[in-house]
């Protein structure tokens, strides 16, 4: 019997070929869309889609590290916002005896009335934690 030479694999020839060359970004430009009702899909959690604008109302450019920093801060600000929801709807909760007897306390508080010391953001990975928000219909 004829033996024949296994042929060497693309991945290691792929990596071969690459060398030494590398792309480097710089900055990152961000377009800012305005949020609409999308048609192209049905979301999983009900509600409506979510679409964008077809233009963008402003663009802006951003070093690595700032716009690093930038994401962070937003995430931990709607982070500390959901937190504070979910805090609202627990007091009301509390107040109403889980929702079988209304109260006037209950209705008449507010997402102000959840200070910052009620929130445990601190224990929560913000990166793990965000999503997108839904769109109100």
């Amino acid at each position: 019997t004829l033996a024949v030479p296994a042929a060497p694999s693309i991945l290691r020839r792929s990596r071969a070929r690459r060398g030494g060359k590398r792309v480097r970004f710089a900055q990152v430009t961000v377009y800012y869309f305005a949020r609409r009702q999308g048609f192209t899909c049905v979301p999983s959690a009900g509600g409506s889609s979510l679409g964008m604008a077809p233009r963008h109302h402003r663009a802006r450019r951003y070093s690595l590290s700032q716009f690093a920093h930038l994401r962070q801060v937003s995430h931990r600000q709607h982070l500390r916002q959901h937190l504070r929801r979910e805090k609202l709807r627990a007091r009301r909760r509390e107040l109403t005896q889980n929702g079988t007897v209304p109260s006037a306390e209950a209705a008449g508080l507010t997402l102000a009335d959840v200070s910052d010391d009620d929130l445990d953001v601190g224990q929560v990975e913000v990166g793990d934690y965000f999503y997108l928000q839904p769109l109100p219909t």
